[in-house]
């Protein structure tokens, strides 16, 4: 990186937040040495105003990751505080707005049995992931969680029979995401699932839980699906979207003045690394990385690899979901 001795304060303490993140929050994903064959990948300028490292520097410093024991801690957040609590609002309403806790605590015991906790997608894909450290978290029986594909009973349908449940006990049915970005996925299984499941059932209840939720993706899927509730644990206002004019990025009035020269860099790089994309899918404009996963609403130069057009070392490797 170039230097003197104004660039290197900054950098110098740039570089200790990072280590002190790596050695701590980060679960020692971005060991200095590797932090610089990323930034290598930038152009340098003598100008810190127009200096591409220095602005992946300042951005990387402020990535936001989560690892296993935060999401095993939201986990437990999402069953205590949001799910539980819903549930029993849904139980005292049918019983007139019994205040008699006993009754209410039956009921509840009687309604969780009649529920399941349904991964979104493939059975490979993050979202079972979430499900096996949920029933752990939360000492949940594992009878209590199925795949999307046990919902429906398909045998009579090649006789000219219709599409019915598996299980017409079944009163719930609980959705868990890690992110809701633009919600456009979770407006396509909801589509594909949901839709259907109201169709045979309308009363039967949906929700949809991601752990983080993009306020604008939370707000379609209000709009647009038949979930019965969405609810992120940690709704993300823009302020968390790199350069939207609210981001906490560039709150600072010095960095204000650096917002649309590192949105540049950012959007040079992303062109090339992911074609129509280049602030993350759907401009989601998020620095934002779980253990299991980067998410792609996050910037490419976070996460991008060597199976972009443009060959590229990534700091927080995103693993695809890949077609043969």
């Amino acid at each position: 990186m170039y230097s003197d001795s104004a660039h290197d304060t900054i950098v110098d303490e740039l570089q200790a937040k990072i280590m002190t993140l790596h050695k701590s929050i980060w679960e020692r994903r971005a060991a200095w040495p590797q932090v610089l064959e990323w930034l290598d990948q930038f152009a340098e300028n003598a100008d810190p105003a127009a200096d591409e490292q220095l602005h992946a520097l300042r951005l990387l410093s402020n990535f936001m990751y989560f690892g296993v024991n935060e999401i095993r801690a939201l986990l437990r957040s999402l069953y205590r505080d949001t799910f539980r609590p819903q549930v029993a609002k849904e139980v005292r309403a049918r019983l007139g707005g019994a205040v008699d806790l006993a009754a209410i605590a039956a009921e509840l015991r009687n309604d969780l049995d009649h529920m399941r906790f349904v991964s979104l997608g493939n059975p490979s894909e993050s979202s079972a992931l979430l499900l096996y450290y949920f029933r752990q978290e939360n000492s949940l029986p594992k009878d209590l969680f199925i795949h999307a594909s046990d919902i429906f009973d398909l045998s009579r349908v090649g006789t000219g029979g219709t599409v019915s449940l598996r299980d017409p006990s079944i009163s719930r049915y609980v959705f868990i995401d890690d992110l809701c970005g633009s919600g456009h996925q979770a407006e396509d299984y909801a589509t594909n699932v949901v839709a259907p499941l109201k169709r045979i059932d309308p009363a039967i209840r949906t929700y949809y839980f991601p752990l983080f939720g993009l306020s604008a993706g939370i707000d379609h899927l209000r709009r647009c699906t038949e979930f019965d509730l969405v609810a992120p644990v940690m709704e993300l206002d823009d302020s968390f979207r790199a350069f939207a004019a609210e981001s906490r990025l560039f709150v600072d009035e010095t960095m204000a003045l650096l917002r649309s020269a590192t949105e540049a860099t950012c959007r040079r790089y992303g062109d090339k690394l992911w074609p129509g994309h280049p602030l993350g899918y759907e401009e989601g404009q998020l620095f934002i990385g779980f253990a299991h996963n980067t998410p792609d609403n996050s910037l490419p130069i976070f996460w991008s690899d060597h199976s972009a057009p443009l060959p590229w070392r990534p700091i927080f490797k995103r693993y695809p979901k890949v077609s043969w």
